[in-house]
């Protein structure tokens, strides 16, 4: 008995490690494409989607019932199931199930058992995890035979403890491999513990259909400009497209050279001037420069680079860059031009 009951203790501790865990980890972050990702503490990798939210599964398994339990179920020692269980993620790490098992025919009776309870997750690799359960269930019996061989009254209850494996095949669809085991069951011929293998599937709601892994640009930009240490250059042009605002490609790598820049160099500020041609009203001009100068000035914030160091402003075309006369294309004054100082 003491072995059974250290058994658990185990599974519980394992559960509550997890959830520890998952107080220390760290906060979800958010790409430049506003996709939700969430970083393992565990391995580091990042992870699209929600990690909180409410899941569903089923799962096919077997009973099994010790040699030294096997007389309070009259001789037999297995028995197939089927499981239906559904829950909700606090966080990547922790969160609440409740499940539903059937096992028919064991001992001459079928059983239902009804549980509620934690589990934790603790990631393993980019899409393996592994997870711990504790939990109390309700047992019924019904189907007795008529010599009353096996008999399990309905208001039994039992401790429940789990442990398994789980394999992300997408954002939202997992596959898992799993035991559990529910102690001192009261049977008329005394108690006895089962144990239930099974194999099942997991929906989680509300997650996008994206690989489990995406890129996250935003530390993309970062790598590279971790390299660019001391200033190389005083001033940047970026150039846009007729009537773009957002930032392209070419600007946040050059954003993120001159944020890294800033970051080596806590004296050094950034005057910021929003530009356009001469296509076009002047308050569409207006507009257009304001907002590509405000973009660039949020980008680097975001970076960690202070308001108070960036001086923002916006002339549209008529404060044009001086350029080689022979050079008769437009695209320097579609633009947003950087001076470090």
């Amino acid at each position: 008995m003491k072995l059974k009951s250290l058994s658990l203790a185990v599974v519980a501790a394992l559960s509550l490690g997890v959830a520890t865990s998952a107080m220390a980890a760290d906060a979800p972050a958010t790409a430049t494409n506003n996709t939700a990702l969430t970083q393992s503490a565990a391995t580091g990798h990042w992870y699209a989607g929600q990690g909180h939210g409410f899941w569903a599964g089923g799962a096919l398994g077997m009973g099994y019932v010790g040699s030294a339990d096997s007389g309070a179920f009259g001789g037999q020692t297995n028995a197939p199931s089927a499981k239906l269980d559904a829950g909700y993620d606090f966080n990547q790490y922790v969160g609440a199930y409740a499940s539903y098992d059937f096992m028919h025919n064991l001992g001459g009776s079928n059983l239902n058992l009804a549980t509620v309870g934690v589990k934790g997750n603790l990631p393993l690799t980019q899409k393996l995890s592994a997870f711990a359960k504790v939990g109390a269930t309700y047992i019924y019996a019904g189907d007795k035979d008529a010599n009353q061989v096996f008999h399990m009254r309905s208001d039994s209850f039992s401790a429940t403890g789990g442990l398994g494996l789980s394999y992300q095949i997408t954002n939202a669809l997992s596959t898992q491999i799993g035991a559990d085991y529910y102690q001192n069951l009261r049977t008329s011929h005394g108690h006895a513990d089962l144990t239930q293998a099974y194999w099942g599937m997991t929906y989680k709601f509300g997650q996008p259909a994206t690989p489990v892994i995406v890129t996250n640009n935003v530390e993309v930009v970062k790598e590279v400009a971790v390299e660019a240490q001391i200033p190389t250059r005083s001033s940047y042009v970026l150039p846009y497209q007729n009537g773009e605002t957002k930032l392209n490609a070419y600007g946040r790598y050059n954003l993120g050279e001159i944020a890294a820049t800033m970051q080596a160099n806590p004296e050094v500020n950034a005057q910021i001037i929003g530009r356009t041609d001469n296509v076009g009203g002047q308050a569409i001009n207006d507009k257009v420069s304001s907002e590509r100068a405000a973009n660039v000035a949020s980008f680097l914030e975001a970076n960690g680079i202070s308001a108070t160091r960036l001086t923002v402003s916006h002339v549209a075309n008529t404060n044009p860059i001086k350029t080689n006369k022979a050079d008769t294309t437009d695209y320097v004054q579609r633009s947003v031009q950087i001076i470090l100082k």
